[in-house]
């Protein structure tokens, strides 16, 4: 898990993800992973933001970064509004992902935290 710690708002913010084989710990890619995957929640609030406009995925489809097996990713871009309201500064986010598979397992996991500033 990634804590970004204070990000200032209209940032956009990466996550790198490394995902192992269960039984060898041998580096292998996750599959399927789609920007409806990414859930992100505001505060203690357990509604996750309404839509996945502004995640993005890293390299195209978020696997093999760069061509490195076990390394994928994604973007958040602060700045987005589709979901009026929902980034602010003075409020802590965490980021989830849910539902992917990663060596034919069902996985979920958080993939970080970060607290918006004012922009600068």
């Amino acid at each position: 898990m990634i804590n970004w710690g204070n990000i200032p708002l209209n940032s956009i913010v990466p996550f790198f993800i490394d995902t192992f084989d269960g039984g060898t710990g041998a580096s292998v890619d996750w599959s399927g992973i789609a920007v409806t995957d990414i859930e992100i929640f505001k505060g203690t609030s357990m509604t996750q933001r309404a839509s996945d406009a502004g995640v993005v995925l890293l390299d195209t489809d978020g696997i093999s970064l760069d061509g490195i097996t076990g390394i994928g990713g994604f973007s958040i871009d602060t700045s987005d509004n589709t979901d009026a309201g929902f980034y602010v500064a003075g409020a802590f986010y965490t980021v989830v992902v849910a539902s992917v598979t990663i060596d034919a397992q069902t996985v979920n996991f958080v993939a970080g935290t970060f607290y918006l500033t004012p922009a600068t």
